[in-house]
């Protein structure tokens, strides 16, 4: 099914990883520069846990190897063309994950990686609205 004008939402996932008190975010190559930031993720694949799918994108986006834990978030992403259609919908379930093994590198459909504290992530330019409140809730286990 085509990700522009789909007859249902699409479920999508995003890998949520704090390492040493910084959250590993990317920017997304297939967008058009400035190029936002948010969490690792992508659609989950037929047959696939939301789980085993925010492990295989973390490492596909990042080259890091984490194990997933429980889903923390749900929310809706929609836009709408200039005639109010809705061109695209993703239902994205927020898992979060524990680092194995690897520092991370932009990889994959991703043009740039990083681990940002919360001062850092309130002055980026970010993909949608949760992240901010994502951050809050995963960084502020450590304060």
């Amino acid at each position: 099914m085509s990700r522009d004008y789909p007859s249902h939402p699409l479920p999508a996932i995003l890998a949520a990883l704090v390492r040493d008190g910084r959250l590993a975010l990317v920017q997304r190559d297939k967008e058009s520069p400035p190029r936002r930031w948010g969490l690792p993720g992508g659609l989950i694949e037929l047959g696939e846990s939301p789980a085993r799918a925010a492990e295989r994108e973390l490492f596909e986006e990042t080259g890091i190897r984490a194990q997933a834990g429980k889903l923390i978030d749900s929310f809706d992403m929609v836009s709408r063309d200039e005639r109010g259609l809705v061109r695209n919908h993703f239902l994205i379930l927020v898992v979060e994950c524990r680092w194995l093994a690897g520092d991370g590198a932009a990889a994959s459909d991703a043009c740039a990686f990083g681990w940002f504290d919360r001062s850092a992530i309130a002055r980026l330019d970010h993909v949608h609205d949760a992240l901010p409140r994502l951050a809050d809730h995963l960084l502020g286990k450590l304060s």
